[in-house]
């Protein structure tokens, strides 16, 4: 019976705090649709691609010409294999936050980091796409005390 009550107390010290489990949760939660985001994008835009290609053979074909002017097809696939990778990462990193390793928060910032850029360059700065990132990272800073 003593034994019991000190394995007990002994993970009590070690538990995550409850500001951390909800940050991590909410991380999971965006993380997971992010994920089916970028899992319909990589689809629609295979579809998109091979539709475009089908395209541009029948323009060719007819003497028609066709004029896009937005971002080209390779830095669209590379935003979204960047972007893709990023919030994997991040995920990686919040799943070791919330086992209460630092190095989860370095990774988790490292990503976000990232994402920013990539979104700034890809298509211009966003408020909430900064805001929202940096909020996350000062408030998963006032918990590194408790990772170890």
């Amino acid at each position: 019976m003593e034994q019991q009550t000190q394995t007990n107390t002994g993970t009590e010290a070690a538990k995550r705090p409850v500001f951390l489990t909800v940050l991590c949760i909410l991380s999971f939660v965006a993380a997971g649709l992010a994920i089916l985001g970028y899992i319909t994008v990589i689809t629609v835009m295979g579809a998109v691609t091979a539709g475009a290609s089908a395209l541009e053979g029948m323009a060719e074909g007819s003497g028609a010409t066709m004029t896009y002017t937005g971002p080209s097809a390779a830095l669209t696939w590379a935003y979204i294999i960047v972007g893709f990778v990023t919030v994997l990462a991040s995920l990686y990193g919040v799943i070791q936050m919330w086992k209460l390793k630092k190095i989860g928060y370095f990774i988790y910032v490292g990503a976000s980091v990232i994402s920013m850029v990539m979104g700034i360059i890809y298509s211009g700065f966003g408020v909430m796409a900064v805001i929202f990132p940096i909020l996350f990272i000062v408030l998963y800073g006032l918990n590194l005390k408790h990772l170890k």
